[in-house]
């Protein structure tokens, strides 16, 4: 069911579709089996404009806005999430950058990022920070003109591979929200290394990783968003974009989800048990009709939500909400259409099996579920918390 979408994002859409049904559906296994990063995917992505859809115009991107730039996403994600995270990704630290960073950064890595020819990955997580994303302790001291990082970050999606990381840190003495701020650290400065996290249980070419900071010296022209104990504007100036960042884990939920769904489907209608098709039993019909209503909840709540971001009006609570209600519904329906298989659904040989590990991530990264309803809470009562940044 379309989302109130013109011709031009019918055309995108469609075009995304083709892609994945396609090209990508068929490699989607070897990726996970193998746990490879998709090269010839991204190239394909870049080839396409994918990667910069939401950039500017300035710096060779599309100038989309994030309504159709996750219209793409979500066709991609209903054959592989993984293909679909490369796309969310590099439409992120960019954007942070393109929103923060200087001229001179703008000009210089934009670009790349846009082409493919860079990667850059978000370096928050810290062993004694995920949820409580204010109580990291990596370090930012200025040197002259530079920078010195100390301390170590974990689960950095694609740390392994990027040229930089946008690293989110300390500066000074402080606590709480205030004195944090963002630099780029490029991955050939002395003093950094990574080690890759083993035993993930989903989206495996997407490596999770450790990041070690010892002495790391960049240049002050690297700081994206400078932190300064007094305050916490360091913090909460690239946290608004994350309003749209949170959405768009609820949009690769939802392309799962249907990708379980048009498989669940489509076998239901040859499969035949007690001498009818599963599609006429009348108990796996409204099991199915269930999966459909949550599916189509979760559209509209994500697109609505992105649709406000696009016109300058983003609701912090409505992205909480739909993150919330895509991420858990997916688990959901992606357990019902593989149980539609029975017993050749627990097995790999069919895309239900790694989709159901897949989708798990989602409602874990970008904020918890729990945490994301401590924010709706808030904004039920009105409540600030008293560890809120000011």
């Amino acid at each position: 069911m379309d989302f109130e979408l013109n011709d031009e994002q019918r055309q995108l859409r469609d075009a995304a579709r083709k892609l994945a049904q396609g090209e990508f559906r068929a490699r989607a296994a070897r990726w996970d089996r193998e746990e490879l990063f998709p090269e010839e995917n991204k190239h394909r992505l870049a080839e396409l404009g994918y990667l910069g859809l939401s950039m500017d115009r300035e710096y060779g991107g599309s100038g989309a806005g994030l309504v159709d730039t996750y219209l793409v996403i979500e066709e991609l994600a209903k054959v592989d999430l993984l293909t679909a995270m490369i796309v969310h990704d590099q439409n992120v630290s960019p954007r942070i950058i393109a929103n923060h960073g200087s001229i001179e950064m703008k000009r210089r890595l934009l670009p790349r990022f846009v082409s493919g020819e860079l990667e850059c990955s978000i370096a928050w997580t810290e062993p004694q920070a995920g949820s409580d994303g204010t109580a990291i302790r990596t370090s930012a001291v200025r040197d002259g003109d530079e920078v010195v990082i100390n301390g170590s970050k974990i689960f950095t999606t694609f740390g392994d591979r990027a040229d930089m990381h946008l690293v989110y840190a300390r500066f000074g003495k402080s606590s709480g929200a205030r004195g944090i701020g963002t630099v780029i650290v490029e991955c050939d400065r002395p003093g950094f290394t990574v080690k890759k996290l083993e035993g993930k249980m989903g989206v495996r070419g997407a490596a999770e990783n450790e990041l070690f900071f010892d002495n790391v010296r960049v240049p002050a022209a690297n700081i994206v968003t400078a932190g300064d104990p007094a305050n916490s504007a360091g913090f909460v100036r690239p946290l608004t974009l994350y309003n749209g960042t949170r959405v768009g884990m609820g949009v690769m939920a939802l392309g799962v989800a249907e990708g379980a769904f048009d498989l669940a489907r489509e076998y239901m209608t040859v499969r035949e048990q007690f001498g009818q098709k599963l599609a006429e039993m009348q108990g796996l019909r409204r099991m199915m009709a269930d999966a459909l209503i949550e599916i189509e909840s979760a559209r509209c709540l994500c697109y609505k939500a992105l649709a406000l971001i696009d016109a300058g009006r983003p609701d912090p609570a409505l992205c909480s909400i739909a993150k919330v209600f895509a991420t858990e519904m997916a688990q959901r329906v992606t357990v019902q259409c593989q149980q539609m298989f029975g017993g050749y659904g627990y097995f790999g040989s069919l895309p239900l099996e790694r989709m159901v590990r897949d989708v798990r991530m989602l409602t874990l990264t970008g904020g918890t579920t729990q945490t994301q309803k401590n924010n709706i809470a808030n904004h039920i009562f009105d409540i600030q918390s008293s560890r809120s940044p000011s």
